[in-house]
This record gives C-alpha cells, sequence and structure tokens, in this order.
C-alpha cells in the first residue's frame, strides 16, 4: 500500500474516532467495515464525512473527545488535507474485493483504536 494512501486512511480514521469517541456513534465504523463494494464504502465515507461536519459546528455528546477534535481540525489546516481527496484516493486504492476488505478494516480498525483513549467510561462499572 502506497505512503499516500496510508495517510489518507490514517486522517479518515480520526475522523470516524471522533465520531465514535464524541457522540458514541459505532454506525460509521461497522458499516465502512464490513462494505459489501467499493461504492457502498465511499457513500459510507461521505455520510460520515457530513456527519463530521455536523460536530465541528456543534456541540459533543462526550466532551473529553474535544481534545481529540481540535487536534484534529488543526491537523487539517495547518496541513491543508481536503478529506474529501482522502475518499477519493482510497476510491482509487480499491481494486478489487481484496483491497477492499484491507482498506475498510484498516479504517475501521484504526478509528477505533485512536478513539479507544477518548470514549466515555461508564461509572463504578465494569
Amino acid at each position: 500500500m502506497q505512503e499516500d494512501v496510508r495517510r489518507d486512511i490514517e486522517n479518515l480514521s480520526t475522523m470516524l474516532a471522533v465520531l465514535v469517541a464524541g457522540e458514541n456513534e459505532y454506525t460509521y465504523i461497522d458499516k465502512i467495515g464490513y462494505a459489501p463494494s467499493k461504492d457502498l464504502l465511499m457513500f459510507y465515507l461521505k455520510e460520515a464525512l457530513r456527519d463530521f461536519h455536523s460536530l465541528v459546528r456543534g456541540r459533543l455528546k462526550n466532551e473529553n473527545a474535544r481534545e481529540l477534535l481540535n487536534n484534529f481540525i488543526e491537523k487539517i489546516q495547518a496541513s491543508n488535507i481536503d478529506l474529501n481527496k482522502s475518499i477519493d484516493k482510497i476510491y482509487e486504492s480499491v481494486t478489487d474485493r481484496r483491497s477492499l476488505r484491507e482498506i475498510s478494516s484498516l479504517i475501521s480498525a484504526k478509528a477505533l483504536a485512536i478513539s479507544a483513549k477518548y470514549v466515555e467510561r461508564r461509572e463504578g462499572g465494569a
């Protein structure tokens, strides 16, 4: 896998991690991780991007994730990252079912790993 595609995967994974940590929203992780086709993978990524934009303009359910969101926004602005272009590059990288599984699983797994330290823990629970 090319280095620039890995960066795009990392960027999209961080965006998804904000949704997971900030809104306790795992829907996109599941949809993207099990996307049965290239077109649906792109649809789910763009859908998640739309919800990410709403989060940027609104309030997070989990304020502990504010640091993750702010750091990611700073990174996007400082590096002039275009998430839509990241999605396009990933689209070009998916050439067959194997690459679809590899890329979609990697995006989901990284998003879960990134979000893990920001997810709210239940009080007094195990």
